[in-house]
């Protein structure tokens, strides 16, 4: 005969088993295990100088996030940083859109901004972003400044 204290027991073990399955399918959705993050299209851009920008570094538009770099190595022929930039497939950039390194700000970290341009043609998955000529950042700029005293 089962007691009524190994029928709790069960019971008890049941409920916690369901919660932590339930926890693990919520955080395995949140950090796209169940195919959310399979929906991507990729781009590549080459970067002068990808300063403040690692693998896992936002991709924003307008100050949106809409992506992630999900790669980036140095070209050994060119010393460019080649980055490939992991994008939510709703956007449609431009063929003529840029890519620039942007910062928060002092204390904040860098990102990949995507300037939209105005073609009508969309730049194809795998296709390659045009880059402006990179500008000096805040940063930079109040180093070089010390530096010269």
């Amino acid at each position: 005969m089962i007691s009524r204290s190994e029928i709790a027991e069960t019971v008890t073990g049941g409920v916690v088993l369901a919660v932590a399955i339930g926890f693990l399918i919520y955080a395995g959705g949140a950090i796209g295990w169940f195919g959310a993050g399979d929906a991507t299209q990729n781009y590549r851009v080459s970067l002068v100088s990808a300063k403040g920008i690692n693998v896992g570094s936002d991709v924003r538009v307008a100050g949106v996030k809409v992506g992630r770099v999900s790669w980036l190595a140095l070209n050994p022929e060119t010393f460019s940083a080649e980055t490939e930039l992991t994008v939510d497939p709703k956007f449609a950039f431009p063929e003529d859109s840029l890519a620039v390194v942007s910062s928060e700000g002092l204390l904040g970290g860098n990102y990949v901004e995507i300037i939209p341009g105005n073609s009508a043609f969309p730049l194809s998955t795998g296709g390659r972003f045009r880059t402006a000529a990179p500008d000096m950042n805040l940063m930079d700029f109040i180093i070089d400044q010390l530096g010269r005293q």
